[in-house]
């Protein structure tokens, strides 16, 4: 049995020893789950109060002494619910003090370069990238290597990404290398709202120049996404882009 969903739910260590300990004794008094458990007396009654809060044990007085033992499994369930809850309202409060705090950050002409490590990471900055840009607005990109497009894990990636975009209705113009031409002539990569242009420019690293960042990413073993936070670098590289659009063919 994979009692690690347990610490996927936010049961923390002990807890999920304890719990355990529960579920395979049946009813048992603290000296048992100590015992089948290895958490010390100073620590197991916190940790039993903590699962008797959560509705995942619950305890009788037998002969006058009190014995623990877990509630219906599905008691989990319930509490996986009232996780669900608690973490829609707290989205649903802090999606209201965003304004505040954009408010506070705007005030700050901040210039700042970051490093992004992962696929999580990567995924990361391209919302970033979008969620800074309102319908109708359009960024530009250089496209990847040949062979990073190549790979399903990329192509899936970037067609996901410009899903989110389409839906948005923001706009794209992207220069990619002539040998990837047939490539995008077979599949819907970009999908609306977006224009593609062809060139023998040969990018050493994909580049998105987007409203207030660049976004560079390396994909390969280790995925790493290079951000740059700048108006003045922006407008540099879209007079950059511009220039290379007009030389790229259709």
């Amino acid at each position: 049995m994979d009692w690690d969903i347990l610490r996927k739910i936010g049961l923390t260590e002990g807890e999920i020893r304890v719990y355990k300990a529960l579920a395979f004794l049946g009813k048992s008094s603290t000296g048992g789950i100590m015992k089948k458990s290895g958490i010390s007396s100073s620590k197991v009654y916190l940790i039993l109060e903590k699962l008797i809060q959560k509705g995942l044990v619950s305890f009788i007085i037998e002969n006058n002494v009190k014995k623990f033992q877990v509630t219906n499994p599905k008691s989990v369930l319930d509490y996986i619910e009232n996780k669900k809850t608690d973490l829609e309202k707290t989205k649903k409060d802090f999606e209201e003090i965003i304004p505040q705090i954009n408010s506070v950050i705007g005030k700050h002409d901040n210039e700042y370069a970051q490093v992004y490590r992962g696929f999580r990471g990567i995924k990361t900055v391209f919302n970033n990238s979008l969620e800074e840009m309102e319908s109708g607005e359009e960024y530009g990109f250089f496209g990847v290597s040949n062979e990073e497009m190549n790979n399903k894990r990329v192509l899936n990636f970037f067609q996901n990404h410009h899903r989110k975009r389409v839906f948005k209705k923001i706009r794209v113009k992207g220069i990619v290398d002539t040998s990837l031409r047939e490539f995008y002539e077979k599949r819907d990569v970009l999908g609306k709202f977006s224009s593609i242009r062809f060139h023998n420019l040969t990018m050493p690293i994909g580049m998105t120049i987007g409203k207030n960042r660049i976004v560079m990413v390396m994909w390969g073993d280790e995925d790493i996404a290079y951000e740059i936070v700048s108006k003045r670098i922006v407008e540099k590289y879209k007079i950059f882009f511009e220039e290379m659009w007009k030389k790229a063919r259709k």
